[in-house]
């Protein structure tokens, strides 16, 4: 702040010294020359009081070009200020939109929920350069309300999801959804989504590609048509699930309970290295 603060009084100084010495230049410099000058040659029929006079008028013109430069300066100074409190204002409106809708995804009301990740979808739509935060947090919001093992008893948690359509919450399915979508998932970044209780989920042709679902269960999951390119299922557990028409190119499906699910084939499950999709040994 301090550099910022130092390089704007440089400048201000430095603008003020220039008009200084333009103004000088106008009133005692420039006027005499360019009159000598355009009259170099000519005829010598000036009496002294027409030149006085010819000196005169072109430091008249000089000034007033002069203080027109500056007037333009003014507008365009007053501009670029307008601008930048115009962006402040902005993103002073977006802090307060990204605090509310994190207060609404602590709700404790479901619907309110729903309300914060929608708008975390359209924060990150409206300024792209919160995708990486609003990603981050809808992924841990996800962590925190459906996690695996289930931090209830298994009993209740099994009741509510017979509640919704589609097998989850409806705040964590539009958590999923929003977040498959993609609209704050920064090109090339993964979403983690380890240890998280997705059964009998209904993800059908959602964009799950670079997820990671390691340690995560998804029994019974509807999978079909997604796409799992380089997603990360290490020790998760698929069984039942249906993955027909999904894409698994590059997919991370070692150590994963495949029993009985569907889908999957040696055509479009490819070999993992032994160090993850991206070849870093996981750390232990």
């Amino acid at each position: 702040m301090r550099s910022g603060v130092k390089r704007r009084a440089v400048l201000a100084t430095l603008i003020v010294v220039v008009a200084g010495v333009l103004v000088v230049a106008c009133v005692f410099f420039l006027p005499a020359w360019i009159v000598r000058h355009d009259l170099e040659g000519a005829a010598t029929g000036f009496s002294a009081g027409d030149r006085l006079k010819a000196v005169n008028d072109v430091r008249v013109t000089l000034l007033q070009g002069l203080a027109a430069l500056v007037a333009l300066g003014s507008v365009a100074l007053g501009a670029v200020m307008t601008l930048r409190q115009i962006r402040v204002s902005r993103e002073g409106q977006f802090i307060d939109l990204f605090t509310k809708a994190i207060e609404q995804l602590a709700s404790d009301h479901v619907g309110t929920r729903m309300g914060g990740v929608y708008a975390m979808e359209q924060i990150a739509s409206a300024a792209p350069h919160y995708r990486g935060h609003a990603g981050a947090l809808l992924a841990s919001f996800v962590r925190l309300h459906a996690p695996w093992p289930p931090s209830r008893p298994t009993q209740e948690v099994d009741l509510e999801r017979k509640r919704y359509h589609g097998g989850l919450r409806d705040d964590i399915g539009a958590a999923m959804a929003v977040l498959s979508r993609r609209t704050m998932v920064l090109p090339g970044d993964s979403i983690e989504l380890e240890k998280i209780d997705l059964r009998g989920a209904d993800l059908a042709g959602h964009d799950l590609s670079r997820f990671c679902f390691a340690d995560s269960n998804l029994e019974g999951a509807i999978l079909t048509g997604c796409d799992l390119t380089a997603a990360t299922f290490a020790g998760a557990i698929l069984r039942n699930a249906d993955l027909t028409g999904s894409s698994l190119s590059g997919a991370d499906l070692s150590g994963a309970d495949l029993t009985g699910a569907v889908g999957i084939d040696s055509g479009r499950a490819e070999p993992t290295p032994a160090g993850g999709p991206d070849g870093v040994e996981p750390r232990p």
